[in-house]
């Protein structure tokens, strides 16, 4: 198999279409296929079925790796020591096991992705439909040290995310006490105590009485029509916290279903974009992006690009 690049002479499915162009066998233009050799605008495709428009470049490498093997349960390898990983984990793939349940997690890909030494331990999560960047320890030590700076809020977590509307104001902290019910059998704030101050407020203290206290940061991109492109930062990493907040701010995520019913996205338009952090054990300054995904890329204001 050699390396190709051409035009799709008439419209139809992807492996034909690579059959007809490269002389293989329909048996191994459909295998290019389903192992990530083919590629559309950059974008690995992976659907032999897939319907290609005439004129469409489509690119065929032969030496492109495995995703089954390099990217298990589509989680992305983004920095890997003998101390830690950082991943980039798809949307639909819950951060780590639940209990007396079977579905897989992202820890358990990390485990394929770690070369010897002691298995992954998840120090955050993310919710299943948020994608994005995330951490597992490689030892204990590390762990440990990961979760005290995340209970210190020395490592900045950056997401991006689509929301109905236009938040008002444009920026601002976010505060309030957070309940795992409210009374109707979902989180969200206790009453009274939600608050919006100037983005240059310093973190402020919990409010008396019961609850956890969430803290968001979070300034307006741009907006157009009806939507709304927004960058959030936590100081806490409370569960659902960002997707509470917007929902209480007026503004909930495109594709919300429980704080809100909001359509305009194939799932939760929200993004882990950004992690940055010192190494708990080198000390070594680190910083990671991951782009906002592909199947999200009709939603921004921005473009897909964002």
């Amino acid at each position: 198999m050699q390396a190709l690049t051409f035009q799709a002479p008439v419209s139809g499915r992807l492996d034909a279409l690579v059959k007809h162009a490269s002389g293989l066998s329909n048996t191994r233009a459909r295998t290019a296929v389903t192992t990530g050799k083919v590629f559309i605008g950059g974008e690995r495709r992976m659907d032999p079925s897939l319907f290609v428009p005439e004129g469409t470049t489509i690119d065929l490498r032969p030496n492109a790796p495995d995703p089954a093997r390099t990217e298990p349960m589509g989680l992305r390898l983004v920095f890997r020591d003998e101390h830690l990983i950082v991943v980039d984990k798809p949307s639909g793939l819950i951060s780590a096991p639940l209990p007396d349940s079977d579905e897989p997690s992202a820890l358990h890909a990390a485990y394929k992705l770690v070369r010897g030494g002691d298995r992954p331990r998840n120090v955050h999560r993310l919710d299943k439909e948020t994608s994005g960047l995330l951490i597992f320890a490689r030892t204990q030590e590390a762990a440990r040290r990961l979760r005290e700076m995340l209970d210190a809020h020395e490592v900045r977590r950056v997401y991006r995310c689509v929301v109905q509307g236009a938040p008002k104001p444009p920026s601002g902290v976010i505060s309030s006490m957070l309940l795992r019910d409210t009374g109707d059998g979902r989180r969200g704030s206790r009453p009274s105590t939600f608050r919006v101050r100037p983005l240059n407020t310093p973190d402020p203290g919990p409010s008396p009485g019961y609850g956890k206290l969430g803290i968001t940061r979070y300034e307006t991109v741009m907006v157009k029509d009806d939507r709304a492109a927004v960058e959030v930062w936590l100081s806490t990493g409370r569960t659902h916290q960002i997707r509470i907040h917007m929902s209480e701010l007026g503004c909930p995520v495109l594709g919300e279903r429980v704080y809100a019913r909001v359509g305009g996205a194939p799932r939760q338009a929200l993004h882990a974009a950004r992690l940055s952090f010192t190494h708990p054990l080198t000390k070594e300054a680190l910083k990671f992006e991951s782009p906002w995904p592909a199947d999200l890329g009709g939603v921004t204001p921005l473009g897909p690009n964002w």
